[in-house]
């Protein structure tokens, strides 16, 4: 009987000394173990990156990339300036407004650049991101 209770006793203390040690975190997804941590992208980078983007997805030639290029710098940085502005409050009405009109002028100084068939595939473009964006969203309610 002593041999029973001892065994279980050591059973018991092992088990628990084994759910004491932290459990190493494991990455959830591709995402997070592919993405090494870095800085935000400069507004130069982000006017690059979108319109390499573009130039390949819309065909644009070199005059229309430039022009791109330029009005989505002056885009970063006028969106830039309104953060700044407001600070940390990212749910103030009245830094949304104002980002809310960048953004509207940004699009239609840049449909100005494009060919008809280049701007309707651009909507086409921007429409698929917003639905792929919801159905992200839906995703996260639905966990929470």
């Amino acid at each position: 009987m002593h041999k029973i209770l001892i065994l279980l006793a050591a059973i018991t203390v092992s088990s628990s000394a084994a759910w004491a040690q932290a459990p190493v975190k494991k990455a959830n997804s591709k995402i997070e173990s592919a993405k090494p941590a870095h800085a935000p992208k400069t507004p130069e980078q982000q006017a690059d990156h979108f319109t390499k983007g573009l130039t390949q997805k819309l065909s644009l030639s070199a005059d229309q990339a430039q022009r791109v290029r330029q009005l989505r710098l002056a885009y970063e940085q006028e969106q830039q300036a309104v953060k700044a502005k407001y600070g940390t409050d990212h749910k103030n009405p009245a830094q949304r407004q104002e980002l809310k009109a960048v953004k509207q002028r940004f699009d239609t100084q840049l449909k100005q650049v494009f060919s008809a068939e280049q701007a309707t595939k651009y909507a086409r473009l921007r429409e698929e991101k917003r639905q792929k964006h919801a159905k992200g969203q839906e995703k996260l309610k639905a966990k929470s």
